[in-house]
């Protein structure tokens, strides 16, 4: 909670949009006082709405101090701010990496970093939002995001291990729980196809597993599938 009032408190970077926002909602409905990071589009309803460029270099730390000047405990860290796109090898160039990788994988990294003292005092968790694409399957012309996210999942991973035994890291890896406008319908039933559960999923689908990670106490290090058994098929 806000300094002075007892409570849980959750910091969800990228909670200006799609899932972030899904996820810092439910967080709200569970209990938490939540600090809403977003980088371009204000989140509203929570307890504090916190900007941040998290792809620069320095803004990670600047995030993690406009928290901890409002807020004195953090129970759980949400890493879910992302970019995502298609990108063929041809067009894969040193800045489109480096745009990818930085705020990706190592956003959280410096965030998780920045914040592991107060995680610590108030055995938190902290659980990253990875995805299918790269973080359990390749996807083709996608290589760079791939590459992020399973930076992302080695990362959550290597952080279990150093953040134990106080603080625990775990991710989800969703599938097709939220269309990019740009699908077309054709698109969205062929992949629909390849799902074992035949459907797409929600943020809601996503959200809920994040709780369940949260409220874990023998779960680190674990990366939780959310989409429907899409990962089974390989297919991007």
């Amino acid at each position: 909670m806000p300094r002075g009032r007892p409570g849980k408190v959750a910091l969800v970077t990228g909670a200006g949009v799609r899932v972030g926002l899904a996820i810092a909602r439910e967080l709200v409905s569970a209990g938490y006082a939540v600090a809403a990071h977003y980088h371009t589009h204000r989140p509203r309803g929570f307890a504090a709405a916190l900007q941040a460029d998290l792809a620069a270099a320095d803004g990670p730390a600047l995030l993690a101090a406009a928290f901890r000047g409002s807020f004195d405990r953090l129970d759980l860290l949400v890493n879910s701010a992302a970019g995502f796109g298609p990108l063929p090898l041809s067009e894969t160039d040193a800045a489109a990496w480096d745009a990818l990788l930085d705020l990706n994988a190592r956003g959280p990294l410096l965030l998780t970093r920045a914040l592991s003292a107060t995680l610590r005092r108030c055995k938190g968790a902290v659980v990253n939002v990875a995805d299918v694409g790269g973080g359990l399957v390749p996807w083709r012309g996608y290589a760079a995001y791939c590459a992020s996210k399973a930076a992302l999942v080695s990362l959550t991973e290597c952080l279990a291990l150093e953040l134990a035994p106080g603080v625990r890291v775990n991710a989800v890896a969703p599938g097709a729980v939220l269309w990019p406008q740009a699908y077309p319908a054709a698109r969205r039933r062929a992949l629909s196809a390849h799902i074992p559960l035949r459907r797409a999923g929600t943020p809601a689908d996503v959200s809920r597993a994040v709780l369940f990670l949260a409220a874990s106490p023998y779960v680190t290090g674990a990366v939780l599938p959310v989409d429907g058994g899409r990962h089974l098929s390989g297919l991007g």
